[in-house]
């Protein structure tokens, strides 16, 4: 699962709108063609911070939002499947990409954390994920729902 815990000042991503648009950017990272993820494992929410509860540098950061975004990978880790010495560079740059029309063209501050979790612990209604790309995940891809497997 790619969990994105998006911390903003109340009132920057105030419409659904923009936030189903950039949910569904978001999920588009993962989730594209018969190789992405299912999309039940892209999570995504927005974190609204009431004013005098942002701080950068020991000031409130009140006037100019201030975006934080933590990304949490449990699915697939960057040393899986990806051979690319640049990964980490490539990848940021796709993410600034994807947010530029909703952080960076508003004239918004951001900083954004990925780390790489366990998938020890990782369940869906108590059940764990099948191996990235197997066909037990192409079926949780197609049904869009987890259910029972059988490791093979």
């Amino acid at each position: 699962m790619p969990l994105w815990n998006i911390y903003h000042n109340e009132g920057t991503f105030a419409s659904q709108e923009t936030r189903n648009k950039l949910a569904q950017d978001i999920t588009n990272i993962y989730c594209r063609g018969e190789k992405g993820l299912p999309a039940f494992y892209d999570v995504v929410q927005f974190i609204p911070l009431a004013a005098g509860h942002v701080f950068v540098g020991g000031q409130a950061r009140d006037e100019k939002p201030f975006v934080r975004l933590v990304i949490q990978h449990m699915a697939v880790h960057s040393h899986e499947g990806v051979h690319m010495d640049d990964f980490p560079k490539q990848f940021s740059d796709y993410i600034n990409a994807t947010i530029k029309p909703y952080i960076a063209d508003k004239g918004y501050d951001w900083e954004v954390t990925v780390t790489d979790t366990q998938r020890d612990f990782w369940r869906f209604n108590g059940i764990a994920p099948p191996p990235w790309r197997s066909e037990a995940e192409r079926a949780w891809a197609r049904d869009g729902r987890p259910s029972e497997w059988e490791e093979k």
